[in-house]
């Protein structure tokens, strides 16, 4: 059975390969801020190279396979 992650409070997301939308880095997500009090979730990014990007999850998107390749060791 796959993890369950939910979108609207930010649930499950933790560890898992997401991509920025806007500067297209690819990491694994460090921390989750779940969603409160009709604010939207927050997460953290840990890149490769061992910065953090900050933002909400809507900022956020899957990768897709060759995104996820340079991630995953060979």
């Amino acid at each position: 059975m796959g993890k369950s992650k939910n979108p609207a409070t930010g649930e499950g997301f933790l560890g898992e390969i997401m991509v920025h939308k806007l500067s297209r880095a690819v990491g694994v997500v460090d921390s989750v801020t779940q969603a409160q009090a009709g604010w939207p979730p927050q997460i953290a990014l840990k890149l490769p190279d061992g910065t953090v990007i900050k933002g909400r999850l809507s900022d956020f998107r899957a990768p897709s396979g060759n995104e996820r390749a340079k991630i995953l060791p060979a």
